[in-house]
């Protein structure tokens, strides 16, 4: 049975992590600090690639959102869901590595995270391939 996924009507959480995403990323990456603890327990890379990551994808995400064509919303969709798997499982496993039990519920979340949004980007994937199935594309 296909699952029916609904560009139109994205979840309230999913918007918000977006947005969110969006918005972090930008005042990271225009020169806001991070928390000094956080910035003290990763290399710089991490933080970098983290925060190009979530500005990407939340941007990415948020353009999904508004535009009319289905399958290119879900393309779109598709491409942010692999930024938001990939920022946050980046950090969550850089805050693990660090082996302080301090990060335990910081990196649970990350983690966390990464997994909602891969679950979210195999429904987009689903969705899409059911569209190219009816010609919908």
């Amino acid at each position: 049975m296909a699952t029916i996924v609904v560009t139109g009507r994205h979840r309230p959480h999913e918007v918000m992590f977006l947005a969110l995403s969006a918005v972090v990323g930008t005042l990271f990456v225009a020169g806001a600090r991070p928390p000094g603890t956080i910035e003290q327990l990763v290399d710089p890379w991490v933080l970098w690639t983290w925060y190009v990551l979530l500005l990407g994808s939340g941007i990415i995400g948020l353009i999904s959102i508004a535009m009319p064509n289905t399958y290119r919303a879900l393309v779109l969709e598709l491409a942010a869901m692999h930024g938001q798997v990939a920022a946050p499982l980046l950090y969550g496993l850089a805050l693990l590595s660090t082996g302080s039990p301090r990060v335990s519920f910081a990196a649970g979340f990350c983690l966390t995270w990464a997994v909602a949004s891969a679950w979210r980007g195999w429904q987009v994937w689903q969705g899409m391939r059911v569209l190219r199935q009816e010609g919908g594309r």
